[in-house]
């Protein structure tokens, strides 16, 4: 009558061990992504994207002092303050705080991070919800604005877009949500929404697994707004192509100067909201490290005097503080006069940060 007792006996242990493996697989889940806010948003796009714009809404929220900014004043100083100070340009949702807050019950100011980035299939919005924000109200809210829930997509009906204004019903007419990670993504098609959640489950490599975007990514972390760009995008976003002749010459001289510009594989500009001053660093990926040497001397030498194609001086906006290569990819740091001048647009004439003309 003895192997009673030992059955039990091994039971307990057993049983212990897969409770154990319970509580520490329900705890994994819930634990935050230890990762950089840049890193993990990157993780979630995929491998294809072509360009991509990052904005820590937390850090924001903090530069600016606004708390959780539960308050409509506060969304509106987070509003009007991130467009003054260049910070929300990266983001889709930022110009739609008050509009958003009032269909949906949530907006970018209760995000931790939005990230957007463009594949030739298409382009999608991945952002992380804050602790303060409820999913299940963020669905009961989506079922009473008119969407409908198919395979964990979430549609907005044609009848019902006009309810939302034509923006938000562009921006999130296809949205799902992943609510362990507490992850939404919205996209134009419902097929490219599910295409990005294969990203986000591991299924599909990221953008991350693109050696340029992540040394260029890793060259701007802890930046408050991110862009980045694939080589042909930077070239063209950069370009002096159409300025007149006067200033091409202009710009041919300091180049000849200078040394000869090599087109980047990858780049990326990152912003720093500082309480009493900016800094934004232009990041550029190369196919060596010694050619990422050559162009940080070139790129630094056309880095102060007359900002060609622009007016004035480029330390008039950019006080260049620190030039560095770290493996491939050369990196300036300047400091910078929001008054001055706002680049995380991505578009104007930057020789410093150009390719080379023709």
């Amino acid at each position: 009558m003895r192997p009673g007792p030992v059955v039990r006996l091994a039971l307990v242990p057993l049983l212990a061990i897969a409770v154990a493996v319970a509580i520490g697989t329900w705890a994994s889940a819930r634990q935050p992504d230890p990762r950089s806010s840049l890193t993990s948003a990157l993780d979630s796009l995929p491998e294809a994207t072509l360009v991509a714009g990052f904005t820590d809404w937390a850090a924001i929220r903090s530069d600016l002092d606004l708390g959780s900014a539960s308050t409509g004043a506060a969304r509106t100083k987070l509003a009007e303050r991130g467009v003054l100070r260049d910070l929300t340009t990266r983001s889709v949702l930022g110009g739609l705080i008050a509009d958003m807050h009032a269909a949906y019950g949530w907006s970018a100011a209760d995000l931790e991070w939005e990230t957007y980035g463009q594949a030739p299939d298409g382009a999608a919005m991945v952002a992380r919800f804050s602790g303060s924000v409820s999913i299940g109200d963020v669905e009961r809210r989506l079922r009473s604005l008119g969407y409908t829930s198919r395979d964990g997509v979430w549609t907005l009906s044609e009848a019902r877009a006009t309810d939302v204004g034509p923006e938000l019903a562009a921006t999130l007419g296809n949205l799902a949500i992943d609510t362990r990670r507490r992850l939404v993504v919205a996209a134009t098609r419902a097929d490219h929404v599910r295409d990005v959640l294969e990203v986000i489950r591991g299924e599909e490599p990221s953008a991350l697994s693109v050696r340029a975007l992540n040394d260029v990514a890793a060259s701007l972390a802890g930046s408050d707004t991110v862009l980045l760009q694939s080589g042909p995008f930077a070239c063209r976003s950069t370009s002096l192509s159409q300025l007149g002749p006067d200033v091409l010459a202009q710009a041919d001289a300091a180049v000849a100067r200078a040394g000869a510009l090599v087109a980047p594989t990858f780049t990326g500009r990152g912003l720093v909201d500082g309480r009493n001053a900016q800094s934004i660093r232009f990041a550029a990926a190369f196919g060596s490290p010694a050619q990422a040497a050559e162009q940080l001397r070139v790129r630094t030498a056309l880095a102060t005097g007359p900002f060609i194609g622009r007016s004035g001086r480029v330390e008039d906006a950019l006080d260049l503080r620190l030039a560095t290569v770290d493996g491939s990819v050369a990196v300036l740091r300047f400091a910078l006069d929001p008054d001055e001048g706002a680049f995380m647009s991505g578009e104007g004439p930057a020789l410093f940060a150009g390719c080379p003309r023709g």
